[in-house]
């Protein structure tokens, strides 16, 4: 007779083969840029990098384990496998308790090693008796063939995850948010030890919870410049983790297969590919909205319990980013008003108790949300009587800026389109846009004001072709009907929020993936139901196809998003090849203001780029911001002998000016009325002396003495 065990553990294993093959072999590729080997070392650079991350991503995780563990005893006490809640929940609350710390001015190396160790000692809790006398039961876990399908995804995220800042991504300007504020915030805050809103990066005024975690893996690497990749690997994770949520919700309502094709769909789309894998924090916003949804549609979204970890939830995630407060927050607690999630009852009286119980679950969620988002609401009102500014500055208060700077930043985040309609906009940015999956389209020219556009738009909407297809075999079944409703009810206001509150950039959209992909996955169980008994293998060939497709269209993004260099023979652009980025310098040696002595110190003129790998002393501001130079030459009258006497009274030694970016801040934002050419001109003629040119597009001056 056979063992069924030793049957079980040998499937198991071939399911564990054939995936760590299948992600090697798309590893391979992705660095080689195809089969033939022209860089092999850049696949052991990226276990190399991987490996050097591990023991902060480890601790970090280890810890959110222990909170997520304790927090969910008190809320769910229900037996059940949670582990997918409890590091999501888990995560939020170390992330909220290093934001108290780091704001507090605590987060010392001690500091750092309390708020995962806490977390970590919480998990202890797991081998205490339960109520009954017995310990916590062990439970097993299967991997199912399906598995395989996350590994193409997986590998190109590690793969863009392990290249710096500034080699990848032109659609989003070469990391450039990444290195003038995700990661530059969090290398100031830890040289002021302190985490405030600093008057001339106004984006520290937003409330960072992900930007703080930053700051913690800085603390515990020793610096946030020697923690860029592990930086960059944690918000990896959280992309996994909302995968895995994902995967979880449309496995509760259909099956695993089901699930996991859900989360391989979310991995493979490239805008998750480009975000992912860089320091920003939408994956955040994913992550703990997924959880929260994932919590609302099981049997504990229609308990208060549970409505207090949907509150603290979504409140994380409007932590990681404002406008997950419309695109999540609201349509969730909507969901939970209306009873979206819940099947309608048969009688009336039935009906109108599970109303008044749906408010109460809708104000609970409301108010722990409310809380969740009360410290940084605190701060920014201490610091600028304002508790969401720089928004509403016009009405609550506008802190350190005047007038001229509000109507800046009411310009560049205006609620009205730039150059397009709304129907246009939505059409290029969303449903053909490269981002978001769409296979072919024609050539888009390059721009230089305008480099957020892919190589190609305007092509098939294979992602949005299958939601919609996935939102109708989802409405012909009375089982997942409600759910479908409450899916589209919820992209319905984030497609809306879009178009009428903001600027209207394509990544604003990616929130609209969690119900897409959550819709997919249940349309996937739907047609495996519907055509098993005459054509079973039509919905797996379908699936499959779209995750080809994605996996395709993300892996040439990839491949054409790299920097260019000038071809040696030619001179004309040459795009790098992958394995050229993975594991590249960090420290831009080659910029001339790396190049000077030690003690120098250097106003930036229209400058934030690369900002993060300035190793002198720097004076800057943000575009948003009140100028350095601008304050100097009217607080000299403009005379401009007495803005050098200004300018070395403050020690600075050397100017920045980046004449090209002035020139499109001018014509596009605004600038500093005061900062022109005709003012630097005047500067330049008291005796500055170029040091060193980039062509054109910038030069560095000496103050004369």
């Amino acid at each position: 007779m056979s063992n069924p065990e030793r049957k079980s553990g040998s499937t198991v294993l071939q399911r564990i083969i054939a995936s760590t093959i299948t992600f090697l072999l798309v590893l391979w590729f992705t660095t080689q840029n195809g089969l033939p080997p022209e860089h092999p070392e850049s696949v052991m650079s990226v276990f190399k990098v991987i490996a050097g991350a591990l023991p902060v991503l480890a601790a970090l995780w280890i810890g959110a384990a222990g909170y997520g563990y304790a927090l969910r005893r008190l809320c769910i006490h229900k037996p059940g496998r949670y582990f997918i809640e409890e590091l999501a929940i888990g995560m939020v609350c170390l992330l909220l308790v290093n934001w108290i710390v780091a704001w507090g001015g605590w987060l010392s190396q001690t500091g750092a090693i309390a708020v995962f160790g806490a977390g970590a000692l919480l998990n202890l809790l797991k081998f205490l008796p339960s109520k009954t006398g017995k310990s916590v039961e062990r439970q097993t876990f299967t991997i199912p063939w399906s598995v395989v399908l996350l590994m193409p995804g997986l590998a190109m995220l590690l793969v863009a995850a392990c290249c710096p800042p500034g080699t990848l991504w032109r659609v989003e300007a070469f990391g450039y948010d990444v290195t003038s504020y995700h990661l530059q915030l969090p290398r100031e805050w830890l040289a002021s030890s302190k985490m405030l809103g600093l008057e001339h990066n106004v984006y520290s005024f937003l409330p960072s919870l992900i930007e703080g975690g930053y700051l913690l893996i800085g603390v515990l690497s020793g610096s946030v410049v020697s923690a860029v990749y592990t930086c960059q690997l944690f918000h990896v994770s959280l992309g996994l983790l909302a995968a895995a949520t994902i995967g979880k919700t449309v496995a509760n309502r259909s099956n695993t297969t089901a699930g996991v094709g859900a989360a391989a769909m979310f991995l493979a789309v490239p805008w998750i590919l480009i975000t992912a894998s860089m320091a920003y924090n939408e994956m955040g916003v994913l992550a703990f909205a997924a959880a929260a949804m994932l919590i609302l549609f099981s049997n504990h979204g229609n308990t208060r319990s549970g409505a207090v970890l949907i509150g603290l939830l979504v409140g994380a995630a409007t932590l990681c980013k404002l406008t997950a407060g419309a695109m999540f927050a609201i349509p969730i607690g909507l969901i939970l008003l209306f009873n979206l999630n819940r099947s309608q009852s048969t009688t009336a009286e039935q009906q109108d108790a599970k109303r008044i119980h749906a408010v109460q679950l809708a104000l609970i969620a409301a108010i722990v949300g409310s809380l969740t988002l009360s410290p940084y609401f605190i701060r920014n009102y201490s610091q600028t009587g304002n508790p969401i500014f720089p928004f509403a500055a016009e009405t609550l208060g506008a802190g350190h800026w005047d007038e001229q700077l509000v109507q800046r930043w009411d310009t560049a985040h205006g609620l009205s389109p730039k150059h397009e309609g709304k129907p246009t906009a939505l059409t290029r940015q969303w449903l053909l846009n490269t981002g978001y999956g769409a296979v072919g389209g024609r050539i888009t020219p390059r721009e230089t004001q305008n480099i957020a556009r892919f190589d190609r738009e305007g092509g098939v909407p294979i992602l949005w072709i299958v939601v919609a297809v996935a939102a109708i075999l989802c409405f012909i079944n009375k089982s997942t009907r409600r759910l479908a409703a409450a899916l589209l009810f919820m992209l319905t206001i984030q497609v809306g929020f879009w178009l009428f509150a903001t600027h209207m950039q394509s990544r604003f959209l990616i929130p609209t993936l969690l119900p897409a992909c959550l819709l997919a996955g249940l349309g996937y169980d739907r047609l495996t139901t519907l055509t098993k008994a005459k054509a079973p293998t039509i919905a797996p060939v379908i699936g499959s196809a779209v995750l080809i497709a994605l996996i395709a269209v993300s892996y040439t993004t990839f491949a054409s998003q790299t920097r260019t260099i000038p071809d040696p023979a030619t001179g004309e652009p040459l795009q790098t090849p992958i394995w050229m980025a993975v594991d590249a310098p960090l420290d831009s040696a080659d910029h001339p203001i790396n190049r000077l002595p030690e003690n120098s110190k250097v106003l930036l003129v229209a400058d934030n780029s690369g900002l993060l790998y300035l190793k002198p002393t720097i004076v800057y501001a943000s575009a948003f911001d009140e100028a350095p130079l601008g304050k100097f030459i009217r607080e000299a009258d403009g005379d401009p002998q007495v803005v050098n006497k200004l300018l070395r009274g403050q020690g600075i030694t050397h100017i920045w000016v980046h004449w090209a970016e002035l020139d499109r801040l001018h014509n596009t934002y605004g600038h500093d009325p005061d900062v022109t050419h005709a003012t630097l001109n005047q500067l330049i003629a008291t005796g500055w002396q170029p040091v060193d040119t980039v062509g054109q597009t910038a030069t560095l001056y000496v103050l004369p003495r």
